[in-house]
């Protein structure tokens, strides 16, 4: 071969591979595309930190505010879901802000979320009331505690100023009467994954799959609960609350809970399993 036409073809060699590795040819497109496709068909997890910004929820005797927890908990039990490689995960906020109940909403059916957890912690007017509980949607409250539970997280929104009020008692029980039976069905498996899943690990309230009109949990499409993960209103709670492996077992838990869910009920959107 002549030195010119082997330089050239040297020159060609380089130039592919510079091109490659700056995909602008197709070497080893189709493999990262098929990628992509996998990643997008992977079922959306939405998490709700609630409250945040001029809102701080519900606050500890000792000044700890509820925003704080939500926070910590929804980066951890982020980081834990997307370890798995199963799920794509995103966040109602990220950051000490504030966001109407309505936003979250609206960003779960703007993201096409398969899955909507809110995250919250609880303060009772009995100080010897603890444990985690979980909440799905219904029309009428399941007691009086889910329903004085409802009216403090639907309060939410006096944050934003009136424009953001909620809505009347009519419109709510409209609303949560668009709920699909898919929906409802897909709610309560969640709900009940997760009682299951704490169950002998973290604390739980009595009785602690409750209801109520929650406007958080208002959208009709997409299964989803709030959990509330203790009470600030009572001392040991508190102390777990503030643990940071406590607040790992708990999203730990909920991982496991949402394996779980995915596993066998997810409204045809299975996830396969490792091992």
């Amino acid at each position: 071969m002549c030195e010119i036409c082997f330089v050239g073809r040297r020159k060609f060699s380089g130039l592919a591979l510079g091109l490659a590795a700056t995909g602008l040819i197709a070497t080893g497109l189709p493999a990262l595309a098929r990628s992509r496709s996998v990643r997008k068909s992977l079922p959306l997890i939405m998490l709700d930190p609630g409250h945040g910004g001029n809102d701080p929820g519900a606050i500890a005797a000792d000044g700890l505010f509820e925003k704080t927890i939500t926070l910590a908990t929804g980066h951890l039990l982020y980081r834990t879901l997307s370890r798995t490689g199963r799920y794509r995960v995103e966040m109602t906020r990220s950051t000490d802000v504030y966001v109407t109940l309505e936003g979250r909403v609206a960003d779960a059916v703007a993201a096409k979320a398969d899955l909507f957890l809110s995250l919250h912690c609880d303060h009772l007017p009995e100080a010897d009331l603890s444990g985690a509980s979980v909440f799905t949607l219904s029309s009428k409250a399941s007691d009086r505690l889910a329903a004085d539970v409802a009216t403090d997280e639907n309060s939410a929104d006096r944050f934003a100023g009136p424009h953001f009020a909620g809505v009347s008692p009519q419109v709510a029980s409209i609303l949560a009467s668009l709920e699909t039976r898919a929906t409802r069905i897909g709610s309560a498996t969640l709900a009940s994954d997760i009682q299951r899943s704490f169950t002998g690990v973290v604390p739980l309230l009595p009785d602690p799959h409750r209801s109520a009109n929650l406007a958080v949990l208002r959208d009709p499409s997409v299964p989803s609960a709030l959990l509330e993960m203790g009470c600030l209103s009572n001392p040991l709670d508190e102390r777990l609350l503030k643990s940071a492996s406590h607040r790992q077992l708990i999203a730990d838990r909920l991982t496991s809970s949402i394996d779980a869910y995915f596993t066998h009920y997810s409204g045809g959107r299975g996830v396969r399993m490792a091992g």
